[in-house]
């Protein structure tokens, strides 16, 4: 981990509440895919945690712009190469 301090006026635009995706993964491969809307990231952790079902999970914070684009924010992918 590398720590360092920042000058928080270098931002240029702030997303104050994303949707977010959550990627379930079976042992198999086979995933569930689910966009949450209207909730900050400690209700979609407890979300997933509770319908996870033995199953692992990736949190993706929803990015707009050219495109959508999906920021990790806890998991892996176990399809990722």
């Amino acid at each position: 981990m590398d720590i360092r301090a920042v000058d928080p006026r270098d931002q240029t635009w702030e997303l104050d509440r994303p949707n977010y995706r959550v990627f379930f993964h079976d042992a198999h491969g086979v995933s569930d895919e689910y966009e949450l809307r209207d909730a900050d990231v400690v209700e979609v952790l407890a979300w997933a945690q509770d319908q996870a079902a033995g199953r692992t999970f990736v949190l993706y914070a929803c990015v707009p712009g050219d495109g959508l684009g999906l920021v990790r924010l806890q998991g892996s992918d176990p399809n990722a190469r």
